[in-house]
């Protein structure tokens, strides 16, 4: 669960998705359908395809990151509707016809039976022939042996002036296919310390023909799997059907 100043680092480093990335989601949304945005944080694409006309909802468990959206989102005058909720056990009131989830996002869910028994719940709150898309990605780095064990640094400012800094402490088990991560946000103003949060959070990775197997055995059909190039990266796309 993402705290406070994870919420605002997130905010200023990712802000808004680009156009390359919302034009590829389009592709796959109707103007009437109902979309759900399960894990969708402070609204990063969520407001974006809001803006589109787009129909959208969103579950998070976090209440710094749906708090962070709402407050987005009213200052361009939308009113999203979001639920606060763990997406492995959510039952919400509506049905839809894309479930989509961007960049990696489904990988944080650990462990992996959690990862299954969101993939159900997803099932469960598709309209028959809905679509779930997720966009995964393998840390290819992590596989290196000389990079099982390292310790990353990132810094970000915001418009007031503030600088938060982060510290992850980041152990990787290839075999297992996780990165564990230990991490400290500290924010400062003029040099002095104003708050600071530590993380926890495990990232799983899933190889392609594996999720293909996943998907299937959790019931979805006509499972497609694409490449697609956005955000100066590519991304392993799945697509699968109710």
């Amino acid at each position: 669960m993402y705290g406070t100043l994870c919420t605002e680092f997130y905010d200023i480093d990712k802000q808004f998705a680009e156009a390359d990335e919302i034009n590829f989601y389009q592709k796959f949304l109707a103007e009437n359908s109902l979309i759900l945005e399960p894990m969708c944080g402070s609204g990063r694409l969520l407001i974006p395809l809001m803006q589109a006309g787009y129909q959208i909802h969103g579950v998070d468990n976090s209440v710094p990151m749906l708090e962070s959206c709402r407050k987005r989102a009213s200052a361009l005058g939308l009113s999203p509707t979001l639920f606060q909720d763990s997406i492995e056990t959510m039952t919400l009131p509506n049905q839809y016809q894309t479930i989509l989830i961007p960049l990696g996002s489904f990988q944080l869910l650990y462990p992996r039976s959690v990862a299954f028994d969101a993939l159900q719940n997803f099932k469960k709150h598709l309209q028959l022939g809905g679509k779930l898309i997720l966009d995964l990605f393998v840390p290819w780095e992590a596989l290196d042996d000389n990079k099982q064990d390292e310790i990353n640094e990132k810094s970000v400012t915001s418009s007031e002036g503030y600088i938060i800094h982060i510290t992850s402490h980041n152990r990787a088990n290839k075999f297992e296919q996780y990165c564990y991560s230990e991490s400290k946000y500290q924010k400062r103003l003029d040099g002095d310390l104003t708050s600071e949060e530590n993380e926890e959070m495990h990232l799983s990775w899933y190889y392609r023909y594996e999720m293909e197997l996943i998907l299937e055995k959790c019931g979805f059909k006509n499972i497609v799997y694409q490449e697609e190039f956005f955000r100066n990266e590519t991304h392993m796309i799945f697509i699968a059907e109710k």
